[in-house]
């Protein structure tokens, strides 16, 4: 039976931008936080990934093409990964400087397509007669810059203080995904379907159908925003991430294109094989890419100096990440927390010790659908 390339090589594209590597602060995603930094002169090196999708393990995922279990969710099922890397240089009083390289993707899916695009994988038998509605979107990037961060305390009491920053990052992109398809399939025997379908697509490299085109290059800038109210021994701290941002695509190449199901060949066991029939309109263009916009909220108490509770959410792409956190400090540079996540379902545990943060989290210890990992060192 036919392995749906032309969908699967979507999913294959996470496998190709991951590495380990940004700041790590409480919550799920790497965010970079500019009133973390710390008002005295040091060097820091942060760095954190993040990877998660509902229905399939990572090890299913990355590493044997999607055979094995599966475990989609009604409605869009979503797969994340996001990679951030920060080396730089604080001053006391002009703020922090630093170069910063980032990978994200984001991909959703229909609870059919998942369905579809295992089944066929692993050759089970398909339910005769059954229309799958497909959809996936992909957007994703691969860039490197300059970032420029600082922070002020607005209003300070004996009780009361509220401190505001920004980050601003000038960005040069080499890779990008940015498209959707959608169609339907029909189940025409337990071996064998038919399907149909359209694509809006941009890229560096085309999945869908294997073209290669030549490097595209991309310039643009983007913005980070933070404010944390402190009064006594509460904290309220509000992030955002690439709140305005822009990556200019120069000769950007594109496919509008349709697929159909023409070409079918039977292997031994009788599965069909595809050689989809394309058909429609490539090209390149200057294109305007925004980058997926982050935000986060975070209510945190200190009871007793030494233990920390907090809870929160992040959002992005259409979807919150809910959490909550506990810690306990052990000195003024010692301390460990541990947090959980309701949206992939995941734990995590964080140390500091002096200048120095590590930190897992995972859902599984051994079919993890979500990974994350945090090294960070100040000096």
């Amino acid at each position: 039976m036919v392995r749906l390339k032309h969908f699967r090589r979507f999913t294959t594209a996470i496998a190709l931008c991951i590495g380990f590597l940004t700041p790590a602060y409480a919550g799920v995603i790497p965010l970079f936080n500019p009133s973390s930094m710390i008002k005295k002169n040091n060097f820091s090196l942060k760095t954190a990934t993040f990877l998660a999708n509902d229905p399939f393990s990572l090890k299913t995922l990355l590493l044997s093409e999607l055979e094995g279990n599966a475990h989609p969710r009604s409605g869009n099922n979503t797969a994340v990964a996001i990679e951030r890397l920060d080396i730089g240089y604080t001053h006391h009083k002009y703020g922090y400087i630093g170069y910063t390289f980032r990978e994200e993707i984001f991909m959703d899916a229909s609870k059919d397509t998942v369905d579809l695009i295992y089944l066929a994988t692993n050759k089970k038998d398909l339910p005769i007669g059954k229309q799958f509605n497909l959809s996936l979107h992909i957007k994703a990037y691969k860039m490197q810059g300059i970032i420029y961060a600082n922070h002020l305390t607005l209003y300070q009491n004996s009780e009361w203080s509220v401190d505001v920053g920004m980050g601003i990052e000038g960005l040069c992109a080499t890779q990008m995904q940015d498209g959707y398809i959608k169609g339907y399939a029909l189940a025409t025997s337990k071996k064998d379907y038919s399907f149909s379908g359209v694509s809006h697509y941009r890229y560096t490299y085309n999945y869908l159908y294997d073209l290669t085109v030549n490097p595209s290059t991309a310039y643009g800038f983007s913005t980070h925003f933070s404010c944390v109210v402190k009064k006594k021994n509460m904290t309220l701290a509000l992030l955002a991430n690439d709140l305005f941002s822009e990556l200019n695509w120069k000769e950007n190449p594109y496919s509008e294109v349709n697929l159909q199901s023409s070409n079918k060949v039977y292997d031994e066991n009788g599965y069909a094989k595809y050689n989809p029939t394309v058909w429609g309109k490539e090209g390149c263009s200057t294109y305007k890419q925004q980058l997926v916009k982050k935000y986060s909220a975070e209510i945190s108490y200190i009871y007793r100096h030494k233990f920390f509770y907090s809870a929160g959410s992040q959002y992005m792409n259409n979807f919150a990440l809910p959490f909550v956190t506990a810690g306990y400090r052990l000195n003024q540079s010692t301390s460990i927390d541990v947090s959980y996540e309701t949206r992939y379902r995941s734990f995590s545990i964080t140390s500091r010790y002096r200048g120095l943060l590590l930190g897992i989290q995972t859902n599984d210890l051994f079919q993890p659908s979500t990974l994350g990992l945090t090294f960070g060192v100040r000096f």
